[in-house]
């Protein structure tokens, strides 16, 4: 991992796949910055996604800062059906969407759907999208033998299981399918850090989550994917039942108006940080860099945008799990990252993050008082990673470096905006494990001979400025 100071605070997320689960690529990720693997349960095969888990355990076992691991489920989701070529539809054509698409023959092209209530839920809409709105259909009826008749906006092509969207529309289908409860128990048993939830529509869902984590004894957390309309509406309570909270820009940018998705994503963050619960800006980052070598000005404005409202992490998907260029993206997105964070330390930023108890509000105090004094990192010794999200929250203007004892507080910590966690064995004097967390931390090259640094204990109730 390039360390060279200042570190960057804002994290990555790298979904793997065919173009980075090799070893050696997967390592070089690491190495390069990736903060989180996010394995996505919607491909490959649970042998292969547990060759992953392996090799980044593997890898954890001997470096010093931690990969987190996110499993993300594939969630209830509408696909076309099996075709031996794609389907060519013209604009203004009309063709049949059914679930019994091969007892059809009415002269226009039929398109299996892989849900039998489609017509049902159709009815609260008037669009059919196809992968995000690639091709799109107006709706012209609905027929009684349960058949959609709609109307091709532009040309396009169909192929097999593409994925269908129906804006607005509140599908009759569980967020949690039967599959991905058996995914979810199998990261669960295994304490994967993070389990991503596809398709969450309130906090009742997440509560089911919640009680089978507890039941299995789980330390895994639990991250919401806003993507429906019906999830912004209820994003208050999923964000206070959720361990953290992803902003899934590709099916949400496909169920509520693409030019409102700005302002919900804005407004989302806003609210995760005063909740204190990281939030994950995800999908089309730096989309073009799935074929490219190098992202659009709009990619980079886009991912400069996320950071500089104060995300806790961006997320790389397509670019890095079946990109022709991996870990070129990353390193892009590095750049993108370090490039505005320092624009943005030149800049008096405000966020205006709201109190919630007497704890969040001296570390707002330590803060300022880093800031007064010029220190170049947080230094702390933290039980459950409390301490470290406390500071993380209100965005500390230089990073946070936390000893925890425990394996899993410390990956649980990589999503955390700004935190650097160790695992330091804990003494019986604060004394000695912060001068054996500060060794460690000057081993990595976490901070170096000289800096100024911050030291917190027992919270925040005892402050010590030092010089390394």
């Amino acid at each position: 991992m390039d360390l060279s100071y200042p570190l960057r605070r804002t994290k990555i997320i790298c979904t793997i796949g065919p173009s980075s689960w090799d070893k050696d690529i997967l390592v070089t990720l690491a190495d390069e910055g990736m903060n989180i693997a996010r394995l996505n349960f919607s491909h490959g095969t649970r042998e292969s996604h547990q060759e992953i888990i392996d090799r980044i355990q593997s890898y954890n076992a001997t470096s010093g800062l931690p990969v987190g691991i996110m499993l993300d489920t594939k969630g209830a989701e509408i696909r076309t059906g099996d075709v031996q070529d794609p389907i060519l539809v013209t604009k203004g054509e009309e063709v049949i969407f059914s679930s019994t698409a091969a007892t059809h023959d009415s002269g226009r092209k039929c398109i299996e759907v892989s849900y039998d209530g489609f017509a049902k839920d159709v009815i609260e809409t008037d669009t059919i999208l196809i992968d995000n709105g690639e091709i799109s259909f107006d709706i012209v009826s609905v027929e009684a033998d349960g058949s959609v008749v709609a109307r091709a906006r532009e040309n396009g092509e169909i192929g097999t299981r593409r994925h269908i969207n129906l804006p607005g529309a509140d599908i009759d289908l569980p967020s949690i399918t039967e599959s991905d409860w058996e995914d979810l128990r199998y990261g669960a048993k295994q304490n994967l850090d993070f389990l991503a939830l596809s398709f969450i529509r309130n906090a009742d869902e997440v509560q089911q989550v919640r009680a089978m984590l507890e039941e299995l004894g789980s330390t895994s957390k639990i991250i919401s994917k806003i993507e429906t309309q019906k999830s912004v509406k209820n994003i208050n309570e999923i964000i206070d039942a959720s361990d953290g909270i992803m902003v899934a820009r590709g099916d949400l940018g496909a169920d509520v108006p693409f030019e409102k998705l700005p302002a919900i994503q804005d407004e989302i963050v806003c609210r995760c940080k005063d909740a204190g619960k990281p939030v994950i800006i995800a999908t089309h980052m730096l989309e073009s860099m799935k074929e490219h070598p190098v992202p659009t000005r709009a990619e980079v404005t886009d991912t400069a945008h996320a950071v500089a409202t104060g995300t806790d992490a961006t997320m790389l998907s397509g670019e890095t799990a079946s990109g022709t260029h991996p870990i070129v993206a990353l390193q892009a997105m590095v750049r993108i990252h370090k490039a505005t964070e320092e624009h943005l330390s030149r800049l008096e930023t405000t966020y205006n993050i709201h109190f919630r108890d007497s704890a969040e509000e001296e570390m707002d105090k330590a803060i300022a008082l880093a800031e007064k004094e010029g220190v170049d990192a947080f230094v702390l010794i933290t039980e459950s990673g409390l301490t470290a999200k406390h500071i993380s929250k209100f965005r500390a203007p230089v990073p946070i470096i936390a000893f925890t004892k425990n394996s899993s507080i410390q990956r649980s910590l990589t999503m955390s905006f700004g935190v650097y966690p160790l695992q330091v064995d804990f003494d019986a004097s604060d004394d000695v494990t912060m001068q054996e967390g500060l060794k460690k931390a000057l081993e990595i090259g976490l901070i170096t001979r000289g800096q100024k640094v911050m030291l917190l204990k027992d919270r925040a109730n005892h402050m010590e400025i030092m010089t390394v």
